[in-house]
């Protein structure tokens, strides 16, 4: 009896699945195990539904993250890590980015942190009108 393989799967199965799995595991884990599932992550429909993390910053400025705030977030020093961006580069406004860009304008759901104006309105830009 053939065995069926997890990187196997019909890409619609996986991406119904990833579609429910949070955005965290979206990120970090599910695109990392093998190359139909990264693939897989990248369908928009695994991103209908965006709830991105409360991401704490100098309460004067939104942009760029304090250095002192990443041993608060191992989710993001991991996302820093895993993506090889520059640390020093990185925005609250830059990661909202990052994740809606991936939704291709077809999120269904987003909850954003507090973050600052010009991310609220690239999420609206995108078509998402009713935050």
């Amino acid at each position: 009896m053939d065995e069926i393989k997890w990187e196997n799967l019909n890409k619609d199965c996986l991406e119904n699945v990833f579609g429910r799995v949070g955005m965290k595991s979206l990120l970090l884990d599910v695109p990392f195990v093998c190359r139909s599932w990264h693939a897989a992550t990248l369908d928009p429909s695994c991103w209908q539904s965006i709830d991105i993390p409360d991401i704490v910053t100098d309460r004067y400025s939104f942009d760029p993250l304090e250095m002192e705030s990443w041993k608060f977030y191992p989710f993001l020093k991991r996302f820093v890590q895993e993506y090889r961006i520059d640390e020093t580069n990185l925005s609250v406004t830059a990661f909202i980015k990052f994740v809606i860009d991936r939704s291709k304008g077809r999120p269904t759901f987003v909850r954003l942190p507090l973050c600052s104006e010009i991310a609220v309105e690239y999420v609206v830009d995108i078509g998402f009108m009713s935050l």
